[in-house]
């Protein structure tokens, strides 16, 4: 009894599988396309002039500038992604995407990006890159995302890159950790004083999450990107991206996780009745995860 188990659950999965790929064949996408993280293509960019201040920050260099945002899932880690590879013929991008770092080991992350190795010390290490930052032809463009930066000695490191030559820091993070900085005493006031440019992404309207949807779409079908207005939602009723889009208040990661769940719901339906359309009631019948999570969090540590 106990070595039938594995089988059974082996059956249902292939039982499963089976009937997605019904689905899929019946709906004409290669894949579900909401099961994976965005790529740059299927990313919604922030407004035209939000990237236009990025960019005119980064480029105009006078002190690190944050991309952060009240609810985790709405892009900020892809945007900084976008950002490090549109400037990568002008600058040398690193990316740090280790959380919560101590000062030792973010430089330790900088240097070993940049060529020069790491030292036995903090210091040590900071002198080595500005030994070799000070002669570069292309400057660094330094990205640290979901940073971490609980404690002083991690501020002063990132505040000693952003004082050396030719480096530009781009940070996201949540705002909650962006407030609680300010806490930490004169030190954290002071970074924050630091940075130059500070942009804090919400989440989608309607509109964006239905262009993120078409986005998803053509990965799976034979539309380009570009061409994302061209898109059919296909089995996707506009009612019920309404529905996604309310109950998932727009947060990107809240949608698509959703949507792939639906996608799984309507191939099981379709298995038994034959119709693949995803409507608003069977949207409105699943549980989404809570887009304001961090927004709790925010309130616990600023009771404490």
């Amino acid at each position: 009894m106990i070595n039938s188990s594995p089988n059974r659950i082996q059956q249902i999965a292939e039982a499963t599988e089976s009937e997605r790929g019904d689905y899929l064949e019946a709906i004409g996408w290669e894949d579900n396309p909401f099961s994976h993280r965005a790529t740059m293509d299927e990313y919604v960019l922030p407004s035209e002039g939000t990237v236009a201040d990025i960019a005119s920050h980064i480029r105009d260099y006078t002190g690190p500038v944050l991309v952060h945002s009240r609810y985790s899932g709405v892009g900020k880690t892809t945007l900084l992604k976008m950002l490090l590879e549109s400037y990568s013929d002008e600058y040398q991008p690193v990316e740090i995407g280790e959380h919560n770092v101590s000062s030792y080991e973010l430089a330790a992350i900088i240097a070993d990006e940049i060529g020069v190795g790491k030292s036995s010390s903090t210091k040590l290490t900071e002198a080595k890159i500005r030994r070799e930052l000070k002669d570069v032809d292309q400057s660094v463009l330094l990205g640290v995302d979901e940073f971490g930066l609980n404690s002083k000695d991690t501020l002063h490191t990132i505040q000693y890159l952003n004082d050396l030559p030719n480096t530009r820091i781009l940070m996201t993070g949540m705002t909650s950790q962006w407030d609680a900085i300010g806490k930490i005493g004169s030190d954290g006031r002071a970074f924050q004083r630091r940075v130059a440019y500070d942009v804090q992404l919400e989440p989608l309207e309607y509109d964006g999450v239905d262009e993120m949807v078409r986005r998803r779409i053509a990965t799976v079908t034979d539309y380009d990107h570009d061409q994302y207005t061209d898109v059919d939602l296909g089995p996707i009723t506009n009612e019920s991206l309404e529905e996604i889009h309310e109950r998932s208040s727009g947060v990107p990661a809240v949608a698509t996780a959703a949507l792939s769940e639906l996608v799984g719901l309507a191939a099981y339906r379709y298995a038994q009745v034959g119709d693949t359309e995803i409507t608003a009631d069977l949207a409105s019948k699943i549980e989404y995860a809570d887009p304001e999570a961090d927004l709790e969090g925010s309130s616990q540590a600023d009771g404490e």
